[in-house]
């Protein structure tokens, strides 16, 4: 989506008033046609339908895409989801840099949380809980490549410093007379062993670090059917979204008296690969083999 243009003029007044010239209307996120991208146009019997919604929030619009497909590289069925957040021109605000974060919880087939292994360990750690506070959910995390962080060292809580799919996403700016919008992309299967997946995306601005939307959303592939569940969009985020992201914060924060296996961080790093997505629960050998 091309950035939004705005001018900024002042009136006799002491405001500023921001109009946007010739507003296109809004369109919901699309994802690639058959043949092209990431993913192909073929869908299982199994793997037809989808939703998508979208919202004006207090400082902008937030849409969301989800529907069941096919992969082309690996033909396994795959949730693909893309959320995006643009910001309200009619506002002027600023913010360099709009990103979005997203906390997730995995489930296996008989109700328990998945038991992340082979580097990713420290999802497991990092589970919400509901003892933790009222409104606070059990069993989420805040997504990340834990295999490529250390504990007691920085560690970006961003989604697309992990999974880019900069064909299907990209990080959004406003400055005034100009935006952006940002949006997340993610591609989660591996539904031979997992039989439920929860998320909630929030759109961030970095700048200022304040929540500017967010989106509930996920699936289930129950034996013998799948379903997508209701997409939420919210103004901010969950509770259960604020503890994952304090207990990842808390985890990963700076301690110089700290000295955690640097090398082996820098060695799974030099092996990591761009996978599209952030759930598949296969061993890393698979994982290195096939973008996710």
């Amino acid at each position: 989506m091309a950035a939004a243009v705005l001018f900024c003029v002042a009136p006799q007044t002491a405001s500023v008033a921001c109009l946007r010239v010739s507003p296109p209307p809004f369109e919901a996120p699309q994802f690639p046609q058959p043949g092209t991208g990431n993913l192909s146009g073929v869908l299982s019997n199994s793997a037809r339908g989808g939703r998508q919604v979208s919202a004006r929030l207090r400082s902008g619009t937030l849409a969301a895409a989800v529907n069941w497909a096919v992969d082309a590289e690996t033909a396994s069925d795959v949730l693909r989801g893309r959320v995006e957040y643009s910001p309200d021109g009619e506002q002027c605000g600023s913010c360099s840099s709009i990103r979005f974060m997203q906390i997730a919880r995995t489930m296996q087939y008989g109700g328990t949380d998945y038991q992340w292994k082979l580097g990713e360990e420290h999802r497991n750690v990092l589970r919400t809980s509901s003892e933790m506070g009222p409104g606070i959910e059990d069993g989420y995390f805040l997504d990340h490549q834990a295999y490529a962080c250390v504990p007691a060292q920085s560690c970006s809580p961003y989604f697309r410093d992990y999974w880019a799919n900069p064909a299907d996403s990209g990080d959004g700016f406003q400055a005034g007379w100009v935006s952006a919008p940002a949006s997340l992309a993610d591609y989660p299967f591996g539904w031979d062993i997992l039989e439920q997946i929860s998320l909630e995306s929030c759109a961030r601005c970095v700048d200022t670090g304040e929540f500017l939307g967010c989106v509930q959303w996920g699936a289930r592939w129950p034996q013998g059917g799948n379903s997508i569940a209701p997409i939420r969009i919210r103004e901010g985020p969950s509770p259960t979204f604020l503890a994952a992201f304090r207990k990842f914060e808390e985890f990963y924060r700076p301690n110089p008296a700290a000295r955690p296996p640097a090398l082996l961080a820098a060695t799974f790093r030099r092996l990591a690969v761009p996978w599209k997505g952030s759930y598949w629960p296969a061993p890393l050998w698979s994982q290195l083999l096939y973008r996710r």
